[in-house]
């Protein structure tokens, strides 16, 4: 990256005797100014020239004018000047792409106890990123796992909550102590006390199995609650007691048991979703940045899940996905990067052609699932006590509708118009794995 001061006007290119009217690049990390030495932080490429690009910084944009013969591309259009704020990239050629992005010149200090990890890998914690948002979001979680307060992790689908949580449980005190991590959307409306609280055998059915419940076997560690959005009020009401005083009661006993334990919780829902009793019993709330908050770390993310390390990303493919809307953040973005692996061909990937510009990656597949299935439904098509009225999904449709849901199960059964177990069934059948969010 390079920075520029308002009122300071810099070439871009590969350099000449006067280097220091040119912009240098280098890499930000946190509590280190941006030093760069003259003769290595200039642009490289055979096809740049020495003064490749002329930029006046107004402020609040960049003013950017192409002095040379190398072809310059405006968010994606050629052009010979452009005015990028924010969000906006410059393409030169098909051998480098600048992101336009607002960056504090320094970063605060290291968050403790996180370790510098190489630049653009993940972190201990298997998180990506190296944008203020990220060091930003690795300083919340690192406080949070310092205290002993139950912690609500607030963000969009896709946005790492999954991970954001292990990492408090990981750096925490109770670290050694187990983490018993369940999805509230896939309880049982009729089982919910049972499996939280557990039952003793033969309650309240007859024949029903003893349960120690999820928060029993917590005690001396962390339960992480996902989804907890989906909770209804009635449980979150049942769940106020063991978060003040470490007291419950399982289903059909009158023993109050105690248990040690520190919640965690996530969901994609706004927090006026909640009893408001029960959202106070989270004193810390950390919201986690969606993509678009920290589009710098797109590039890093994507060449993170992409499973073979022998491709790699066209220029040309990193500026449209700089550009392109991902409302399923890293999910949307795995969508695309497996679907430019499939379908590039050579080792460079390209813009994937079943991904149209500017429509989402999973919007495109459940597309294809539709029309897959518009014509498998014309043809003969096997029974199964598990189907619904459209028979047994195929893979490409019940992996477009898991997507489509978020990996709510309850809704994808709903929709598919089979039951809960017959998705589980399936989804192994598939051999589907959900890849974590980073």
């Amino acid at each position: 990256m390079a920075f520029f001061r308002p009122g300071e006007r810099l070439f871009v290119g590969r350099g000449d005797e006067e280097v220091e009217k040119f912009a240098q690049f280098g890499r930000q990390r946190p509590g280190q100014v941006l030093a760069v030495d003259p003769r290595e932080g200039l642009l490289g490429g055979p096809t740049l020239s020495r003064r490749q690009l002329d930029v006046l910084c107004t402020g609040d944009a960049l003013e950017v004018v192409n002095i040379n013969t190398c072809r310059a591309y405006f968010n994606g259009k050629e052009a010979l000047r452009g005015v990028l704020r924010p969000g906006d990239t410059v393409m030169l050629r098909n051998e480098v792409v600048l992101l336009c992005v607002l960056r504090p010149r320094e970063l605060p200090p290291l968050p403790p106890g996180c370790e510098l990890h190489p630049f653009g890998e993940p972190d201990p914690d298997g998180i990506v990123g190296e944008s203020p948002a990220a060091w930003r979001m690795r300083d919340q979680l690192a406080r949070a796992a310092r205290g002993e307060d139950h912690v609500l992790i607030l963000g969009e689908s896709g946005t790492g909550k999954e991970l954001a949580a292990a990492a408090v449980q990981k750096r925490s005190s109770r670290a050694r102590g187990p983490f018993v991590s369940r999805n509230a959307a896939t309880f049982s409306p009729a089982l919910i006390a049972s499996e939280l609280f557990g039952n003793p055998a033969n309650y309240p059915n007859p024949g029903m199995q003893a349960r120690k419940g999820l928060i029993g076997t917590a005690h001396g560690g962390t339960f992480f609650l996902d989804e907890v959005g989906e909770c209804p009020p009635e449980a979150q009401a049942q769940l106020l007691r063991v978060m003040d005083a470490g007291e419950y009661q399982g289903v059909g006993e009158a023993t109050v048991r105690h248990v040690d334990l520190r919640f965690l919780a996530a969901t994609n829902r706004d927090p006026s979703w909640f009893r408001p009793d029960f959202f106070a019993r989270f004193p810390v709330c950390i919201r986690l940045p969606p993509l678009r908050e920290r589009p710098e770390d797109i590039p890093l993310l994507a060449r993170r899940l992409l499973a073979r390390p022998e491709l790699r990303f066209s220029v040309r493919f990193v500026d449209e996905l700089l550009r392109h809307p991902l409302p399923l953040n890293a999910r949307e973005l795995y969508a695309i990067v497996t679907a430019s692996a499939g379908e590039s061909k050579g080792e460079k990937l390209e813009w994937p052609a079943s991904v149209p510009k500017g429509a989402t990656a999973t919007a495109a597949m459940a597309t294809a699932a539709s029309a897959a299935g518009a014509q498998s439904a014309r043809e003969p098509r096997a029974a199964s006590r598990d189907a619904g009225p459209g028979g047994v999904p195929s893979r490409e449709e019940l992996l477009a509708c898991l997507e489509r849901e978020d990996w709510n199960v309850a809704r994808v059964a709903r929709r598919l118009g089979i039951s809960r177990d017959a998705v589980n069934r399936l989804i192994k059948k598939y051999g589907i794995e959900r890849k974590p969010a980073k």
